[in-house]
């Protein structure tokens, strides 16, 4: 054998005996460890960042739960017809109207409450028997 290979071989044996060496400055003590992890550990109160992530989801989307009411229900012209009529009698009111297969539907306004939909209905049904109030989710840059 070469001597670089002894050298190699008693440098590696050395490290090895340095590595078992039991000195107290060396011993690590477990328990003296967790426990200052415990004391720094502090708990969340998860109902309370539950609510948080709920309320965050709520506040991005893009579209808001309102009530509208539906003027007419039916095919392209009759809805056509409705739309620019009504137009006329309340010009500075939102009017739009949808496909939702197989019918064409008038729609206006958007509110907040039930309340507010419902006295406004009771103005339109003196022109649109038929009117009725119903729930729509509907995106903000609509309104």
């Amino acid at each position: 054998m070469n001597i670089k290979h002894i050298m190699l071989y008693a440098f590696t044996i050395s490290i090895g005996v340095f590595a078992q060496n039991s000195d107290s400055e060396w011993d690590y003590n477990e328990d003296a460890d967790t426990e200052s992890k415990k004391a720094a550990l502090t708990f969340i109160n998860t109902s309370r960042v539950d609510d948080l992530l709920d309320k965050k989801k709520r506040m991005n989307t893009n579209a808001i739960k309102v009530f509208r009411i539906q003027l007419y229900s039916g095919n392209r012209n009759g809805s056509s017809e409705v739309k620019k009529r009504f137009n006329k009698l309340y010009p500075k009111i939102l009017v739009e109207t949808s496909y939702e297969q197989p019918y064409f539907k008038t729609k206006v306004d958007a509110y907040r409450s039930r309340l507010d939909a419902e006295r406004t209905l009771k103005e339109y049904k003196k022109h649109y028997k038929n009117a009725f109030i119903f729930e729509e989710n509907i995106a903000i840059d609509k309104l």
